[in-house]
């Protein structure tokens, strides 16, 4: 019973493993290779306001992954009972889930921005290896995934 039990657990790590290798890097200043060298459509703007805020990215199941196991893990060595077992499992996913979601909170700025067109729009940017701007800067909102505020250099 306890080799079943130990075998499903590596198996479901192995499985969450692979699934998670599968996640894109969009976002936070990275790039896809896929979108190097594809010109992307930008605008000259002004900020109008801005604000600190947090991001939270999705967590990756990771951490559910190794509470699980680990509760699991110390459950069965600790009890033969099923329900023991299970209640170890359920609390590790829980606990895991819970410490990689906090770590995934980023400090970022909300930036109200008028085009030269005058449109308004509403851009949100991490606060890590991007500039933060002042409100009045002149800026170039940079379309797609994601969009960005970068510096205008005139």
């Amino acid at each position: 019973m306890k080799k079943v039990n130990l075998l499903s657990m590596v198996f479901m790590v192995v499985l969450t493993s692979l699934l998670t290798a599968c996640s894109t890097v969009d976002g936070d200043g990275r790039y896809r290779v896929a979108t190097i060298g594809n010109a992307k459509r930008s605008v000259e703007a002004v900020i109008i306001t801005s604000q600190s805020v947090f991001v939270q990215t999705a967590t990756s199941g990771g951490g559910a992954t190794f509470g699980g196991t680990t509760g699991g893990l110390i459950a069965g060595n600790n009890s033969d009972n099923a329900g023991v077992i299970i209640a170890g499992i359920i609390g590790g996913i829980i606990i895991g889930d819970a410490i990689e979601g906090g770590a995934n909170v980023h400090d970022a700025t909300e930036y109200v921005i008028k085009t030269a067109t005058g449109a308004l729009f509403t851009v949100v940017q991490v606060n890590k290896n991007n500039p933060i701007f002042q409100d009045g800067d002149d800026v170039i909102l940079v379309y797609g995934f994601p969009s960005r505020l970068i510096r205008d250099p005139r």
